[in-house]
């Protein structure tokens, strides 16, 4: 990007192995992001944010879809919730996701909460396989070889959405 005196300033752009994918769709961290900001603004309405979040392409049954998991830092009414949802369904923009959504190729995304301190798991299972925890980021896309963290994940929804925004 350029030089602040003489140190570099860098632009972190994405991890390279982010990379939600099912059909001809490509969505990177920024676009989980983008579409994670924008969903909360609709639980900042109610006074309430997301601690923390990742995503997982669920390739189990057909069509694929997108999987966000997200932990909140109180209760949301299950409108708001369902708002959310179809608010993260419409936010990712990439062509190739909204033109398989609209004839079915993906699935409808599904928005799962978890319960609080589930990151905090997570967090502890990277910790005693030996990561530092100053190092630590939470892993914004989870891939299907991932089995102990998709398994904490799954062990600790307690409420799932599937959004409505292309029907």
């Amino acid at each position: 990007m350029g030089f602040h005196n003489s140190t570099p300033e860098l632009k972190f752009v994405r991890r390279s192995s982010l990379l939600l994918t099912i059909n001809i769709d490509k969505n990177t961290e920024t676009d989980l992001q983008l579409a994670v900001e924008a969903a909360g603004k609709l639980l900042a309405e109610e006074k309430l944010e997301v601690v923390d979040f990742t995503s997982h392409v669920d390739l189990s049954k057909e069509p694929g879809h997108y999987v966000i998991f997200w932990e909140i830092n109180g209760e949301a009414s299950e409108q708001v919730l369902g708002e959310c949802c179809n608010c993260l369904d419409k936010s990712f923009v990439d062509a190739g996701y909204t033109s398989s959504r609209k004839v079915n190729c993906i699935g409808p995304l599904e928005l799962r909460l978890v319960r609080r301190g589930t990151f905090q798991k997570i967090l502890e299972h990277y910790l005693g396989l030996g990561a530092a925890v100053s190092q630590y980021k939470t892993p914004r896309c989870v891939g299907p070889t991932n089995t102990t963290v998709l398994q904490i994940l799954t062990d600790n929804v307690v409420k799932t959405y599937l959004s409505t925004a292309f029907n």
